[in-house]
């Protein structure tokens, strides 16, 4: 029985590393973060946090996101 779950253990580790190892490979992002930006006529804008503006943003939205507003 040990045998047996040792086994799959190393058959899911192995799984992982392969789809970890394809996924870096094609050049998936592990997550980019965006801000919304809504005016007042309904127009949006959206940033990406790829580039200054967008970093700003998600900068001043973690701040805002952790004193609770």
């Amino acid at each position: 029985m040990k045998k047996l779950l040792r086994r799959l253990f190393l058959l899911g580790a192995i799984a992982g590393a392969a789809y970890a190892a394809r996924s870096y490979l094609q050049g998936h992002s592990t997550g980019q973060e965006t801000v919304q930006i809504v005016f007042d006529d309904g127009s949006t804008r959206s940033l990406a946090s790829n580039n200054t503006e967008g970093q700003e943003f998600t900068d001043i939205a973690h701040k805002l996101v952790e004193t609770g507003l």
